[in-house]
C-alpha cells in the first residue's frame, strides 16, 4: 500500500510543480497574491510523501474488494453524468449539431445531482429531497447571478423560456 501513497503524493508534487511553473515566486515560503502563486502551501504535498513513508500502514488495503470498487464507483459515475449534462451530449458536423441529450446547464444539472445524492446515498425523504433539489439551485443562481454577476451556462430550458435559468 505504502509505494501507492508515495507515487499518489509525487504525482500530486509533479503536478503542482508543472501548474506554478510559469510564477515565479511560487516556491516563496510566504504566500503570494499574484495568480498561480500558492506561496509556501506546496510544502503539504511534501510532507504528504513523507509521513505516507514513515507511518505504519495497515495491513487491509482502501480497495479490499468489490465492495470498495462499488463505493468510488457509486460517487464517480453520478459526478460524471453531471458533467456531461451541463453541456448536453451531442455532436457536430460542418452545417448541424445533434443533440442526444439536450444541454441542462448548470442549475438544472445541480438539481438532478444534488437530489440524486440526497435520495441514493444520503436516504432522505422526498420532501427533504425537493426542497434539496429546489432551493439549492436557486441559492446557487442568486449569489452568482444576482450577488457576483457570473453567468453559469443555461439549461435548454431557459432557452425556451420555461425557466429563469
Amino acid at each position: 500500500m505504502r509505494p501507492y501513497q508515495v507515487a499518489t503524493a509525487a504525482a500530486i508534487v509533479l503536478i503542482a510543480a508543472v501548474a506554478m511553473f510559469d510564477s515565479r515566486a511560487a516556491f516563496s515560503p510566504s504566500a503570494g497574491t499574484q495568480p498561480g502563486d500558492v506561496g509556501s502551501r506546496w510544502v503539504a504535498s511534501v510532507i504528504v510523501g513523507y509521513r505516507a513513508l514513515t507511518t505504519p500502514q495497515g495491513i487491509e488495503g482502501a480497495f479490499a474488494g468489490a465492495r470498495s470498487l462499488f463505493a468510488v464507483l457509486k460517487l464517480a459515475v453520478p459526478m460524471l453524468l453531471y458533467a456531461l449534462l451541463i453541456g448536453g451530449i451531442g455532436f457536430r458536423t460542418t452545417d448541424f449539431t445533434y443533440r442526444i441529450v439536450p444541454q441542462f446547464g448548470f442549475y438544472l444539472a445541480t438539481a438532478l445531482y444534488m437530489g440524486l445524492f440526497a435520495w441514493w446515498l444520503g436516504r432522505y425523504k422526498i420532501w427533504w429531497v425537493a426542497a434539496i433539489a429546489v432551493v439549492f439551485p436557486i441559492v446557487i443562481f442568486a449569489v452568482f447571478e444576482i450577488g457576483f454577476r457570473v453567468s453559469l451556462p443555461k439549461s435548454f430550458l431557459y432557452n425556451a423560456g420555461l425557466l429563469p435559468f
